[in-house]
C-alpha cells in the first residue's frame, strides 16, 4: 500500500510540475509557433497551476518543497498574465447606442452535423438581427434554413466550396457583394476556405463593409498562419469602417491571433466570450458540454462602434451565436 501511495504522490507531483512547465513555455509562443499552441488551452492551464500549488505543498517535504512551490507559482503567474487582460477587457464600458441608426448583427457557426434548423431560426428571431453571417452553412442546412429566412432577409449570398468555404450572409439592408474570387459556387470544389465581402450603407448614407470567414484549426501551425496572412492581404484593400466576423478556430490568448489583430489595426470586440464547444463526441455519441473556448470573434476598424455584445441562445450547433449592436461613426 505504501508503494502505491508513493506512486500516486509521484504522479501528482510530476503532473503539477508539468502543468506549470506548459504555462511557462506558452509565454515563448512568439518565438516558436508550436509553443503558441499551448496558449489555446490557457483556460485549463490557469486552474491547473492553481491546483498544483496545494498539491506540491502537501506532497513534498524539505528544500524541494519550497523550490517546487515557487516553480508552480511562476507558472500560475505566466498563465494569469495572458488571461487577466482578457477578463479585464470584457469589463470595459462601451459607448451608448445612438437614439437612431443602431444595427444588430449575428455571426454563427451552424455546425455541419446540425440539422435542427428550427432551433437556428428561433435563435435568430429571438435576437432579430439586421445582418446575419453564417459559417459551416452546407447544402443540407440551406435547403431548410434559406426559405425560413428569405421573407425577413431578402438580400443574401452563399459560398459553396471545401471544408471551411461554406458561408452565408443574409440581410434586411441592401448590399453589394465585392466579387474578389474568394466566394466559390461549386459545392464539390476543393477551395478549403473562403470569405464573403459586402458593402453596406446606413440609413443616413454612411458606408461600411462586412466580411465573414472561417479559419482552419491551428494544427498544422503553418496552415492557419497562411490563411491569416491571405486574409490580411484582403483587409489591407478595404477602406473605411469595417466589421470582420466569423469562426477563427483560434483563441485570443494565442500570439498568432493577437498579432493578426495588431497588424491589421483591428479592435477585437469579443473579449472573454466563450462559444465552443456546446457538444462533444465521446462514448459513441454527441453529448452536451459547457463552452470554454472563445473561437468566434468580432473585430472592427475605422469608426465602427460596438454598443453591446453577447452570446445568443443555443441552436443544436457546437458553437453559440454571437450577437452585437453597432453604429458607424
Amino acid at each position: 500500500m505504501s508503494v502505491l501511495l508513493k506512486l500516486i504522490r509521484l504522479g501528482l507531483v510530476l503532473g503539477a510540475l508539468g502543468v506549470a512547465t506548459f504555462a511557462m513555455l506558452a509565454l515563448f509562443g512568439f518565438a516558436a509557433p508550436e509553443l503558441d499552441l499551448l496558449n489555446h488551452v490557457q483556460i485549463l492551464l490557469l486552474p491547473g497551476t492553481a491546483i498544483a500549488l496545494p498539491i506540491l505543498a502537501m506532497a513534498l517535504r524539505g528544500w524541494g518543497r519550497g523550490a517546487a512551490i515557487i516553480y508552480a507559482f511562476v507558472g500560475l503567474a505566466a498563465s494569469a498574465s495572458v488571461l487577466l487582460p482578457e477578463f479585464l477587457g470584457s469589463m470595459r464600458e462601451r459607448p451608448a447606442a445612438p437614439a437612431e441608426g443602431s444595427i444588430t448583427m449575428m455571426t454563427h457557426n451552424l455546425f455541419g452535423m446540425n440539422y435542427e434548423m428550427e432551433k437556428v431560426t428561433a435563435a435568430i428571431f429571438a435576437e432579430d438581427p439586421d445582418i446575419i453571417v453564417l459559417q459551416e452553412y452546407f447544402g443540407e442546412q440551406a435547403t431548410e434554413l434559406h426559405p425560413l429566412l428569405l421573407a425577413e432577409y431578402p438580400f443574401f449570398v452563399r459560398c459553396r466550396g471545401g471544408k471551411r468555404a461554406n458561408l452565408g450572409l443574409y440581410s434586411r439592408i441592401p448590399f453589394d457583394q465585392q466579387e474578389d474570387g474568394a466566394c466559390p459556387s461549386d459545392a464539390y470544389g476543393t477551395t478549403r476556405t473562403a470569405h464573403i465581402l459586402a458593402s453596406f450603407q446606413t440609413e443616413d448614407g454612411k458606408p461600411f463593409s462586412v466580411i465573414t470567414t472561417h479559419m482552419d484549426w491551428p494544427i498544422p501551425v503553418s496552415r492557419q498562419q497562411e490563411q491569416l496572412s491571405v486574409l490580411s492581404e484582403v483587409l489591407d484593400k478595404i477602406e473605411g469602417p469595417m466589421i470582420l466576423a466569423g469562426d477563427f478556430n483560434s483563441t485570443p490568448w494565442s500570439y498568432s491571433l493577437r498579432q493578426f489583430v495588431a497588424n491589421n489595426g483591428l479592435v477585437r470586440e469579443t473579449m472573454n466570450l466563450l462559444t465552443f464547444p456546446m457538444s462533444w463526441h465521446y462514448f459513441g455519441a454527441w453529448r452536451d458540454t459547457l463552452p470554454f473556448l472563445p473561437l468566434d470573434h468580432v473585430m472592427t476598424r475605422g469608426g465602427v462602434m460596438v454598443h453591446g455584445i453577447h452570446t445568443g441562445q443555443a441552436t443544436a450547433s457546437d458553437h453559440l451565436p454571437v450577437v452585437f449592436s453597432f453604429s458607424v461613426d
